[in-house]
């Protein structure tokens, strides 16, 4: 049996609710930040709890989901943003899978925000943002999975990752080095059943395509 996760939904584009059940399993602890639910209630899921300064929810979402019986936290401070007061919640309840849905969305800033936030955390806690396309990790130094051949993935170092070594892609890398602004590793296509990199120092971001 599968142990269960943390869901976190943020204030983004959601993938399918076919996608999004994919990875729900009976006994997860589903949390909402804070405009995030505006997009759920289009959804049969109910969160645990929804969080954050609310500024961004709308009065249907909340009353809705206050009569299902939704504990609701407003935290007001505003040196976090709505996501990072989450995964703050998350490690003080001493959780740790965590699958992140609604953290990719057609604002670049937005995005590349949540990608900076997740680099805080990665080494802390298993944690990935899920969207329509990919699977999108900080790897831990290396990673091994399962694919089917002509698969997309890209590496961006974030903003530089060295010795890197890839196994099982089209356009393979030896022992070498990605930099944000120089060399990226994007694109590229799975020629294997499975897929392993490595790589030495720094931060490197995968978007395995699903």
């Amino acid at each position: 049996m599968t142990n269960p996760k943390t869901i976190l939904f943020l204030n983004g584009d959601l993938p399918s609710i076919n996608t999004v059940k994919k990875y729900l399993r009976k006994g997860d602890y589903i949390i909402c930040a804070d405009g995030g639910a505006n997009e759920l209630i289009k959804t049969s899921i109910v969160p645990d709890i929804i969080l954050g300064d609310l500024d961004s929810i709308n009065k249907v979402s909340l009353n809705y989901f206050r009569r299902k019986g939704v504990e609701v936290r407003k935290i007001s401070e505003q040196v976090t943003t709505d996501f990072e007061k989450s995964l703050l919640y998350i490690i003080e309840r001493k959780l740790n899978d965590v699958i992140i849905f609604g953290g990719v969305s057609s604002r670049p800033d937005h995005t590349l925000n949540n990608f900076s936030i997740l680099k805080r955390y990665y080494r802390i806690l298993n944690i990935k943002i899920i969207d329509k396309d990919y699977e999108i990790y900080y790897i831990k130094n290396k990673d091994s999975f399962a694919t089917v051949p002509g698969k997309v993935v890209s590496l961006m170092a974030m903003p530089v990752a060295k010795g890197i070594t890839t196994k099982g892609l089209k356009y393979l890398l030896k022992n070498e080095s990605l930099e944000f602004g120089t060399r990226e590793g994007t694109l590229n296509k799975t020629s294997a059943k499975r897929v392993s990199i490595s790589f030495k120092s720094g931060h490197l971001l995968l978007f395995k395509g699903i």
